[in-house]
């Protein structure tokens, strides 16, 4: 009996294969979270970004310099905390020192280690706050560090869509669309301090363009049909 239970048991459980590491490296990469993803709401041959990462960025809607301020307030937190365990320890008199001036002037110390610091926090997979999420993306071009001087388009703006076009060769990223009208479009919204940088371009094409902004585009032809007005 206890065989024959054996037997039947078998016949339900589910034999699991490890992915091969060949497949793990086909799956495209979030730049901005690090995950590997089947597939990612933005890839083109200037950045890769997931619909999570896409959503965030648009929600937050601050420029990089606070992040990048917390994480020097964060590595000068734990200098000095370093020098304060390093006071109350029997050691040499020249770590003690060291010690001693790293409390009197903290700042000199922090602004010498913070690239580094900042380089380790974002390499780092584990990390995919709020915080590390705006570094990367402004570290990648789509988010301003300080609030821009001027809004709106560039005046160059005509040359910089044609190319963002031709560098995507004049299909839409999303859907694979050619023969129709393509529109470019910022992953991180101008009104959330998107940049107009080629990182932060993508070309669309009108339908998916308006799918992502929830609404049909009016430009004058669709007046006379009230059921394609913006719902806005």
């Amino acid at each position: 009996m206890l065989f024959i239970k054996f037997v039947l048991n078998v016949r339900y459980l589910t034999i699991t294969r490890p992915v091969s590491n060949r497949k793990l490296k086909l799956m495209p990469i979030c730049k901005i979270c690090l995950r590997l993803y089947k597939e990612l709401r933005y890839k083109s041959s200037r950045v890769c970004v997931c619909g999570n990462c896409t959503n965030d960025l648009n929600s937050y809607h601050e420029v990089a310099q606070a992040s990048y301020d917390e994480v020097r307030a964060m590595l000068q937190r734990g200098i000095v905390r370093r020098a304060n365990e390093t006071l109350s320890q029997n050691l040499p008199a020249w770590q003690l020192a060291k010690a001693e001036l790293t409390l009197l002037d903290p700042r000199s110390e922090v602004e010498s280690a913070l690239p580094g610091w900042i380089n380790r926090l974002v390499a780092d997979k584990s990390n995919r706050t709020k915080l590390y999420k705006i570094i990367r993306a402004e570290r990648r071009g789509l988010l301003h560090t300080d609030r821009p001087h001027r809004y709106g388009r560039p005046l160059n703006w005509q040359t910089v869509a044609s190319r963002i076009r031709q560098l995507d060769n004049y299909k839409c990223v999303v859907c694979g669309a050619t023969d129709c009208e393509l529109h470019v479009h910022h992953i991180v919204y101008v009104s959330n301090f998107g940049t107009h940088q080629q990182n932060n371009l993508v070309t669309l094409c009108r339908s998916c363009h308006e799918e992502e902004h929830g609404r049909v585009f009016d430009f004058g032809e669709n007046m006379l049909n009230s059921d394609l007005l913006p719902s806005e």
